[in-house]
């Protein structure tokens, strides 16, 4: 009866040792911050005679997420409090353009910059952003980012109206948040308009 009794002690203890290991082990969910913007009706009008580069391309890598820390670039993992008073996260995207519709590049990739993010400690919100899908088609509007960002890493592009001026190539239509299009008369549009 002893050594049973010292079985489930051993049993119990045990499994509250491995409650305690896995609970302290998992990763704490980040703080998340949302954000909401009002954003301009740009018509496509608009949209095409603020951009700088109208570009179609694919989303090839998301960098890690950054904020602007006050002695510049910083790697470290930073707080929700530093976070907050920098102003958010920032995420750039690599897109490789496939077709230029406005403006000149002369690389095969341009950076585009999004106003949302995620570290270990932070998720940055903001549904008026642009976020973009690894392998995924878009059509951009952009011009060179000349925020309080622009001086991390130098040359990188934000949309002329935020989600409202990426459109996302579906089946043969150019999608965004409040506008669509059949993708080749948007093109045709554009080269119209540009000329």
């Amino acid at each position: 009866m002893r050594k049973t009794y010292l079985i489930i002690l051993s049993i119990g203890f045990g499994l509250m040792l491995l409650i305690i290991l896995f609970t302290e082990n998992q990763k704490k969910e980040p703080v998340t911050f949302t954000q909401e913007d009002s954003l301009e009706n740009l018509t496509i009008d608009q949209k095409i005679e603020r951009a700088e580069l109208i570009v179609i391309g694919r989303a090839r890598t998301i960098l890690p997420s950054r904020w602007l820390a006050p002695k510049g670039n910083e790697t470290r993992n930073p707080s929700p409090e530093e976070v907050f008073r920098s102003g958010g996260l920032f995420t750039d995207t690599l897109i490789t353009i496939d077709q230029i519709l406005k403006g000149s590049f002369n690389q095969p990739k341009v950076r585009v910059r999004s106003y949302i993010g995620e570290t270990e400690q932070v998720r940055w919100v903001n549904s008026s952003e642009p976020s973009f899908e690894r392998g995924q088609i878009y059509l951009l509007f952009l011009v060179k980012d000349i925020g309080p960002t622009k001086n991390v890493d130098p040359g990188d592009y934000v949309s002329v109206n935020s989600n409202r001026a990426v459109y996302e190539i579906v089946d043969g239509k150019a999608i965004s948040a409040d506008d669509e299009w059949v993708l080749e008369e948007l093109i045709s549009y554009i080269q119209n308009s540009v000329q």
